[in-house]
């Protein structure tokens, strides 16, 4: 697997976020109130001075794998929701009740398998 390249831009942004988000949480909590905004400010001038620390001390790193491992738990669990929440019952469903969508059955007593145009196609100019 190759390793992304970290820009500052990037740890900025980080920076930014975590101090955000600890700014809201001393806006909206009492009891964290000096806490959250003491870690806010220390996010937001870490951010400017110096993004390169998140990188010394892990912090991004440990934070892009977490986030790493919660996207597989994530897209395990929609593929496995979507199947077997939706597309397996209505499988079940239609073949119980015999249809057939997509007219794959063969057909002795049919010649062919050409469906006519009722609509002839228009010009392909500005199509959008």
């Amino acid at each position: 697997m190759k390793k992304a390249v970290v820009t500052t831009r990037d740890l900025r942004i980080f920076g930014f976020i975590w101090g955000l988000i600890f700014a809201v949480i001393s806006y909206k909590s009492e009891q964290l109130f000096l806490f959250a905004a003491v870690i806010s400010v220390a996010f937001f001038f870490s951010a400017a001075a110096c993004p390169g620390i998140y990188l010394q001390i892990k912090f991004y790193q440990n934070w892009v794998k977490f986030g790493n491992v919660l996207g597989k738990i994530n897209g395990f669990l929609i593929s496995f929701i979507l199947f077997y929440g939706v597309f397996a019952p209505t499988g079940i469903i239609l073949k119980l009740l015999k249809k057939d969508l997509l007219s794959k059955k063969p057909d002795a007593s049919a010649s062919t398998y050409f469906i006519d145009r009722v609509a002839q196609p228009s010009s392909m100019k500005n199509q959008f």
